[in-house]
């Protein structure tokens, strides 16, 4: 029996050898983690270098390119120093990021793939995906990565947030902000195609003038005393969705078959998108989600409040999450959704409890969520394979995240990952018999094969309307 191969929908293999000091490589297998470390947020390992994923069978990712917002760090600090020594970062990338515009970030991050797509010390090689031809020929050779490349936050375009001060730090100086226009818009995202991206994740964590977010983050404890990221958003008051620049990037980005991750958008921002989508004959991303367990009319969904995660029994009801409307749309729309295997974002603080006391598999958070999604999608029409077919995994490792204790790298995705999924698909099936998948091919569907099915057939898609061009280093 052949070993299993796996496809990861939202990876930052690049994050942590571009920003950490003690990564120097996407290659570099890092690991100086504790046992406790391996499974909470930390920067003392690599959770997706390249390297673990050829060892764990992940043959193809689509990997998200991630300056940090610069605000995050201004709104933080005004040390660089400070910031460096928490996060273990490259203090001179930390100044850089505070004081450069995120386009020249995103270009540097891009060049640093460029210049590792061969193992310096090895045969592994990457293979930057065009064409359904390049993924075909990057499976056929066995030390090969195929990398589907991707943006997380149009930030990373130069689109952020404006509205405030620089810290006033001796020495230095600061980068403008990036006009905002529709030329621009335009600029910028065919400087994304001719270098292959495929996907771009509209927002991250910051509002920027495109669109407005979910709340990704909750401050407790002495936390709560640090300034909250999301004091950007006071400058739109109540006004939610995308503004006019936002809409237009979506449809710039659709009219060069760039398709659009929904991730960190709020659930007016997400409808937006769906409908902008629909026009275009579009399918919807969502990369790196879970299932909030509620109907948008929860008026829970829409607060966000912290109580809310502390006190649910099975699931996490903030709206970063996707509500069942979202997860209707996004597979009428033939779009994909990548679950994210941080644990917070899977579950509620009550079905973790039991987790940690023992009483449920460390994966129920994950497998939850197929059972859920896939029982709303069927329940609202969609025939039960195509409504499988829209589900795959979107780890968010290398990403800041704490992931299910058992599955802490892409290495457990044999180990620990895929017996789950088979062992969760055997003893369930009769829920899922209408598929015609047996429980192999369901859990090689979760794995790898719905993953894959989606991107060749984007790609045939992509290569019959739109022109494109090989990478290219120089910028």
């Amino acid at each position: 029996m052949s070993e299993p191969l796996f496809f990861d929908l939202h990876v930052h293999s690049t994050f942590k050898p571009y920003m950490l000091s003690a990564v120097d490589s996407p290659w570099e297998d890092y690991d100086q983690a504790t046992p406790e470390e391996r499974v909470r947020r930390t920067p003392k390992l690599t959770r997706s270098d390249f390297s673990k994923l050829l060892r764990s069978g992940t043959r193809v990712v689509t990997l998200a390119l991630h300056p940090i917002e610069r605000y995050l760090i201004s709104a933080l600090t005004t040390r660089p120093v400070a910031y460096a020594l928490v996060f273990r970062m490259r203090l001179e990338r930390v100044r850089q990021v505070l004081q450069r515009n995120p386009f020249a970030i995103l270009q540097q991050e891009y060049n640093l793939l460029l210049a590792y797509q061969r193992q310096p010390q090895g045969l592994g090689q990457v293979r930057i995906v065009q064409t359904p031809e390049d993924l075909d020929g990057a499976l056929a050779e066995p030390h090969t990565i195929a990398v589907l490349l991707a943006i997380e936050g149009a930030h990373a375009l130069g689109f952020e947030y404006r509205d405030y001060s620089f810290p006033k730090i001796r020495g230095f100086s600061y980068d403008g902000f990036t006009p905002l226009s529709r030329a621009i818009i335009r600029e910028r995202l065919d400087w994304a195609a001719v270098r292959g991206v495929h996907m771009i994740t509209l927002l991250h964590m910051v509002y920027n003038h495109l669109g407005t977010p979910a709340k990704a983050v909750e401050l407790r404890g002495p936390m709560a005393l640090l300034p909250n990221p999301f004091r950007s958003l006071r400058g739109v008051g109540s006004y939610k969705g995308l503004t006019s620049y936002g809409a237009a990037f979506v449809e710039e980005a659709y009219k060069r078959y760039i398709l659009i991750d929904v991730k960190h958008s709020d659930h007016v921002t997400r409808a937006q998108i769906y409908e902008i989508a629909r026009e275009y004959g579009m399918p919807v991303i969502a990369s790196h989600v879970a299932a909030s367990g509620h109907a948008l009319h929860n008026r829970r969904v829409r607060i966000d409040k912290p109580r809310h995660r502390m006190q649910s029994e099975r699931f996490n009801p903030w709206d970063i999450n996707l509500h069942d409307e979202d997860l209707v749309a996004i597979a009428r729309s033939g779009g994909l959704i990548g679950l994210i295997l941080d644990e917070r974002v899977l579950a509620g603080e009550q079905l973790l409890k039991a987790v940690r006391a023992g009483e449920i598999s460390p994966t129920e958070p994950l497998l939850q969520q197929i059972r859920y999604i896939y029982t709303i999608l069927v329940q609202a029409g969609i025939e039960p394979r195509s409504a499988f077919r829209t589900l795959c995994i979107g780890s968010d490792f290398d990403g800041l995240i704490d992931p299910i204790d058992s599955v802490p790298t892409v290495l457990e995705y044999s180990t620990a990952l895929y017996p789950a999924l088979l062992a969760f698909f055997e003893a369930e099936y009769g829920l899922f018999a209408e598929t015609g998948l047996s429980p192999k091919e369901l859990a090689d569907g979760i794995a790898w094969e719905n993953g894959i099915t989606f991107w060749r057939a984007f790609l045939q898609r992509k290569v019959k309307q739109f022109p494109v061009s090989p990478p290219v280093a120089k910028l």
